[in-house]
């Protein structure tokens, strides 16, 4: 493995997946987890690996998947890791193995918060968009209770397509009543096994749904002391009023794969986009690299149109990844662009 020897610090948030195995097989998941995908890295690899990490200056890290808890050294990697200097951990779920005393283990290794999808404010919604068994939806909510139990963070993540468009409000409440932190909407992106044809399809949202949601969205937002925080990530491009877009990939988060390659971002998982792999190559030197930071750095007047003359000042173009997903050119326009939309109306509206 390369090992970084130089001492430096970074901001960024490192996402690693530790396997790609899952008890799932959900259509929309961007890695094509399932129960006999990669196992995952060694117990050794990850022990450098965080070493490495620690060196860089990494204090906190996510564990990603597929499912962490297929992991029975799971909770073995976390204490190797705060010997080794991190403070602790979170960890990407989808509830279905957080039974109390294992729950009890990894608080006590160093998890301090967690992240379950929950993709449905009922069973019959989750069902449909996560294509599994209603027990699943059953898990995820008995595994919000028992991880706030043993005091660990709880937040929730929805794929924003179909009912969740529509269903926001709801889903806000049903949070609300968990005692969640954070309601994090997660922008479909068609990527691993979303990418068929027929997932992209049943899974692209309606433009004007998207509209509406934004709007109780952004509502939401301005609501003092609102619980849960409402947050949605990059994928869905310039969501703010004033098209406001900063892509942060290779800048405040970085996703390291089952197999080692370093991508800027989960949304950029593409081979053009790959950094290195940190089993090969000293971890510091990949972080220098500009392919870590060549994405978010690409000015807007190299995107194609509308990205190139719109009239949005705080605006990178929106999320390079989804643009690629969707098109093949880094440079593309996004599929989807609330500010442009909002414009658009604006001017046909005041008859221009």
């Amino acid at each position: 493995m390369g090992v970084s020897r130089q001492k430096r610090k970074t901001s960024i948030f490192f996402g690693l997946e530790i396997t790609r195995r899952c008890n799932l097989r959900c259509p929309h998941c961007f890695t094509s987890s399932n129960g006999t995908a990669h196992a995952g890295p060694s117990r050794e690899q990850v022990q450098e690996l965080m070493a490495a990490l620690v060196r860089v200056g990494a204090r906190q890290i996510a564990f990603s998947g597929g499912e962490p808890l297929v992991r029975k050294d799971l909770e073995k990697m976390m204490r190797d890791g705060l010997k080794l200097g991190l403070k602790g951990y979170s960890l990407v779920t989808n509830g279905f193995r957080a039974d109390p005393a294992r729950v009890g283990r990894l608080r006590a290794a160093g998890l301090r918060s967690v992240q379950v999808s929950l993709d449905g404010v009922d069973e019959r919604d989750h069902v449909g968009i996560r294509a599994c068994a209603p027990a699943a939806y059953y898990r995820a909510l008995k595994a919000i209770r028992v991880y706030r139990e043993a005091g660990i963070t709880v937040d929730v993540a929805t794929i924003l397509v179909g009912p969740n468009l529509v269903r926001a409000s709801e889903m806000t409440l049903l949070c609300r009543a968990l005692g969640v932190r954070k309601l994090r909407y997660c922008s479909f992106v068609p990527t691993g096994r979303a990418a068929q044809g027929t997932i992209r399809g049943r899974h692209l949202a309606d433009p004007e749904q998207a509209d509406a949601f934004l709007e109780q969205f952004r509502s939401y937002r301005e609501e003092a002391k609102a619980a849960p925080d409402l947050i949605i990530d990059h994928g869905i491009g310039p969501w703010r009023a004033d098209g406001q877009f900063a892509c942060v990939a290779g800048k405040k988060v970085a996703y390291i794969t089952g197999e080692g390659d370093l991508y800027p971002c989960p949304s950029l998982m593409h081979e053009p986009f790959k950094v290195g792999n940190v089993y090969d190559t000293d971890l510091a030197e990949l972080l220098a690299r500009p392919q870590l930071h060549s994405v978010r750095r690409m000015g807007r007047k190299t995107l194609d149109e509308p990205c190139r003359s719109c009239a949005a000042p705080r605006c990178s173009g929106g999320c390079r990844g989804a643009a690629y997903a969707a098109t093949g050119n880094v440079r593309a326009a996004p599929a989807y662009c609330n500010y442009q939309r909002r414009s658009k109306a604006a001017v046909d509206r005041d008859g221009g």
